[in-house]
């Protein structure tokens, strides 16, 4: 039960967070938005464990692993708030949600061997994403194009997916070997300077108006509190039901962008979200 809270509380905060990506990366860019959002997260971690006296575990491969989940956090959050700036919300969040099917592909070769529901559920999210992927083909945003900009987005939103798998896999692990505070830490810090390094060769200004700071700040806390609770999921008996869970975080966003933005959903689309939906919830009932 404990594994289903970790990913519900995952679910629901990234799914906020993107979703207010969609305006912080128009307004700043998807580059500078997340910088602000990783700087929130080394400060708000390094609190953590200075004020809960978390024991350090300075282990080759925890750590490791800690910053190889920390740089393709920002490799996937980078790709995905440049997804959701492009748009359309409906079409981006769940391609990228698929990810727990590729997770489940990487376990097997790691030995796992999946129940019949698990590969059913595997399928019916794979599936769910070539329908939200094909649906795209007829939304009003690409209508007039050759197709050129559709390509593009749909191929950001796969290398956020890809991202997302590497970032869970390596995440859990870390959690598992050095804990989730000292995980989170590690991460936000390799990710903080990769984006640095990224913003330094673009010569950009990182001045942020003062009326984004709250906004901002509210979203880095939101995404802080999203891979902790998913860190925390990690450790318990059965983390690959926090990590299906939590890949939910998709329908929360195009909810958002369809009850607030306005964004049109059709029918074929609300289906693919559906069925990733339960496919998710096969493979927690599952694991």
């Amino acid at each position: 039960m404990i594994s289903v809270v970790f990913g519900l509380a995952t679910s629901a905060s990234l799914g906020l967070a993107d979703f207010m990506a969609r305006f912080s990366s128009r307004a700043l860019g998807a580059t500078l938005t997340y910088a602000v959002v990783l700087l929130i997260g080394v400060i708000t971690s390094s609190a953590w464990i200075a004020v809960s006296g978390e024991r350090l575990i300075w282990t080759s491969g925890g750590c490791g692993l800690a910053i190889v989940h920390g740089l393709s956090v920002a490799a996937m959050c980078m790709l995905l708030y440049a997804g959701l700036a492009r748009g359309p919300v409906a079409i981006v969040a769940p391609i990228v949600a698929a990810h727990p099917a590729l997770v489940l592909v990487v376990n097997v070769a790691m030995g796992l061997r999946p129940t019949v529901y698990q590969w059913v559920a595997m399928a019916v999210i794979i599936f769910g994403g070539i329908l939200i992927a094909r649906s795209a083909e007829g939304h009003p945003q690409f209508a007039k194009t050759d197709g050129k900009e559709l390509r593009k987005t749909i191929a950001i939103a796969l290398g956020a997916c890809l991202a997302y798998v590497v970032l869970v896999t390596t995440g859990q692990a870390s959690a598992q070997r050095i804990g989730e505070p000292q995980t989170l830490w590690l991460g936000r810090l390799s990710g903080f300077l990769l984006v640095g390094i990224i913003l330094a060769a673009q010569r950009r200004s990182i001045a942020i108006p003062r009326s984004w700071i709250p906004f901002v700040g509210a979203q880095g806390l939101l995404d802080t509190i999203g891979y902790m609770a998913f860190l925390a999921g990690s450790t318990t008996a059965s983390p690959h039901i926090t990590m299906v869970v939590a890949s939910t975080f998709s329908v929360v966003t195009v909810v958002l962008a369809r009850f607030i933005l306005k964004e049109p959903v059709s029918n074929q689309q609300w289906l693919a979200v559906a069925m990733i939906a339960v496919g998710t919830a096969v493979l927690s009932g599952s694991a």
